[in-house]
């Protein structure tokens, strides 16, 4: 892969965030970038708290979603978050499209530490966060990824996990 070649990332129908079948949603996909995990989003009114401005729980939801995904994809578990901060830094408009860029700073086998931004185009910071996530067991690793949608290109972080489990049944 190419250093700014997108792998994008499965989904489920009805998640908040990435769910394309939830109209009342974000409907964001993530994908894989340079090393870190994004998603873009195009935020309605109805997102809004006050007129224009999206609601803060919607900026929390999409920088803990996003650094989810930043936590599973080098350990090939997902994860659960277990703790997150957001220090928001200006009312984030719902008249752009604003992009959410999270990495790992580190991990352990308990904990993976991530941070992630919310930003535009333009590079104006919104909000920051950073998060600490636990992995989820080998089974229900492979029970979320069940409930994942594929339809094709997207990277498979569990084929691994599965084959190894099939193996050892």
């Amino acid at each position: 892969m190419c250093d700014s070649e997108k792998e994008m990332l499965p989904n489920t129908d009805w998640c908040f965030v990435c769910g394309e079948e939830n109209k009342a949603g974000l409907q964001s996909r993530f994908y894989v970038e340079d090393g870190l995990v994004k998603a873009r989003l195009r935020p309605r009114s109805h997102h809004c708290g006050f007129k224009g401005v999206i609601h803060g729980g919607i900026v929390a939801s999409i920088l803990d979603e996003t650094m989810g995904w930043a936590a599973a994809v080098p350990i090939n578990r997902m994860c659960v978050t277990g703790e997150m901060t957001v220090r928001y830094i200006e009312n984030a408009p719902d008249d752009r499209e604003l992009i959410c860029v999270t990495g790992v700073e580190k991990s352990n086998r308990r904990i993976v530490y991530t941070t992630g931004v919310l930003v535009d185009d333009e590079g104006t910071k919104y909000a920051s966060a950073t998060g600490k996530f636990t992995p989820l067991t080998e089974a229900k690793t492979l029970e979320v990824d069940d409930m994942l949608n594929y339809r094709g290109g997207e990277i498979r972080l569990f084929d691994e996990l599965r084959a190894q489990a099939e193996q050892s049944e």
